[in-house]
């Protein structure tokens, strides 16, 4: 059994979201040790193991949330230039971490004194609050507008055969 929890603080985030806690645990049997498995011999190995875990991302950019100001704009008034200013994207003090929580379950087995292993997993992984930078309106002054939207989800099976086919001295013949 492994658990672990981290809480990460990004500057990228509004003074709200600044920090992101993220757990994670996993869990391993391996029930070829256990005394009702020495019967068959045909399986040396045999491990089940799952595990759960929290991710989040914070690869936005930086100053992503504030609205910035471009201090070098010029403006003209009669025959006269002046300095001025003008804002050059949109705050989102709302912006937080993008946040993938994945399930895994999987199984090992050992056969035949391992000239046969074959690895089974099972996988769910749900990524929601998805940082974005969204196309706008340009009508708006602005041409994007950094948000969290929309989710993904990924699930699937992977399984994995290696075999020894032949181990002599001087040559060994291996699949995967």
């Amino acid at each position: 059994l492994t658990a672990a929890i981290r809480s990460d603080g990004s500057s990228r985030f509004g003074n709200d979201n600044k920090w992101g806690t993220f757990p994670s645990a996993s869990l391993g049997w391996v029930m070829s040790d256990e005394n009702f498995f020495q019967n068959i011999k045909a399986i040396n190995f045999a491990k089940l193991r799952t595990s759960y875990g929290v991710i989040g991302n914070n690869n936005i950019g930086n100053y992503t949330q504030y609205a910035l100001v471009n201090n070098t704009i010029n403006a003209v008034f009669g025959s006269t230039v002046a300095t001025g200013a003008a804002v050059t994207s949109l705050a989102n003090p709302k912006l937080t971490w993008e946040t993938t929580k994945q399930f895994d379950f999987g199984l090992d087995l050992g056969l035949l004194n391992n000239r046969i292993q074959f690895t089974y997993d099972y996988y769910v992984k749900n990524t929601t609050n998805l940082l974005y930078s969204v196309q706008i309106a340009q009508e708006s002054g602005f041409t994007n507008y950094n948000d969290n939207i929309g989710q993904i989800r990924f699930w699937g099976h992977e399984f994995s055969i290696n075999t020894v086919n032949i181990d002599a001295n001087k040559f060994r013949w291996t699949t995967n």
